[in-house]
């Protein structure tokens, strides 16, 4: 049965993520918008649902409308590579990645069409011009919310990495508002790359054996910085906030609402 399921999700998921690439990629040289959003980026967000599904995920969020209406940054813990198909579930987020992430084969097109921010974290010397693109980029265009995971990569362990503070800092000197939010895999185990030696068919053949699973985007507090605030305080402050959360939620049970 676990083989028949996944053959299923194999057969589906596969064009349903090609149907997605393509269409991202093809949309975003027409200069059309819905509800203020390139029309390129809602074909991601339509994509990410459908992938998810595909994979035997359900979506959980206990307050949507604190994610869809949120205008500024949005800050996350970062589990799995699925995260940005989460955090694009309910809007099309905008994302601030690593700027080898453009150079990757079929991911980097998409995120460049969807209006990712890349930057360049190996060169010190760059990261003033870094910082001024974020914040061009969010003081131009609020909405849709930019989505940063300031652990800085990708940490599936219980307890969080600690938050790098250049997005408050960012925040704190244009007085951009940020919602916090918490992720949660119901089997982190099977949706994670668990290390670089592991080869991506074991890892594919993990989650598409598994059973159907549930994934919890949390909203959690909206913070409003201002100049002069410390971004050290922020995100030491910030990543509390998501740890205790995350602590509630394994403690207790996540809220019971899934799409």
């Amino acid at each position: 049965m676990a083989y028949l399921r996944a053959a299923a999700r194999v057969l589906v998921g596969v064009p349903a993520l090609a149907a997605t690439a393509v269409g991202v990629v093809l949309l975003s040289w027409l200069p059309v918008e819905w509800r203020g959003i390139r029309l390129s980026a809602w074909i991601f967000s339509l994509g990410s649902r459908t992938v998810l599904l595909c994979l035997g995920l359900r979506f959980c969020c206990p307050d949507r409308e604190r994610v869809v209406q949120q205008r500024g940054f949005i800050f996350s813990n970062h589990v799995s590579f699925f995260d940005t198909l989460v955090m694009s579930y309910l809007l099309p987020a905008r994302f601030v990645a690593k700027a080898e992430v453009r150079r990757w084969p079929f991911v980097g097109v998409i995120a460049a069409s969807t209006g990712t921010v890349f930057v360049d974290r190996a060169d010190r010397t760059k990261r003033a011009d870094v910082r001024q693109a974020v914040a061009a980029s969010i003081q131009q265009a609020p909405y849709p919310p930019i989505v940063v995971f300031p652990e800085g990569t990708r940490n599936p362990e219980d307890s969080l990495l600690p938050f790098r503070y250049g997005v408050f800092e960012i925040a704190a000197e244009t007085a951009t508002p940020y919602l916090l939010c918490a992720i949660h895999y119901e089997d982190t185990e099977a949706m994670t790359w668990h290390s670089q030696k592991e080869h991506i068919v074991t890892t594919i053949k993990r989650i598409v054996l598994r059973d159907t699973t549930r994934v919890w985007l949390i909203p959690l507090e909206v913070v409003q910085p201002h100049p002069g605030d410390s971004p050290q305080a922020l995100a030491d402050t910030a990543r509390d906030v998501v740890g205790q959360a995350l602590a509630a939620v394994r403690a207790n049970g996540a809220p019971e609402v899934c799409a």
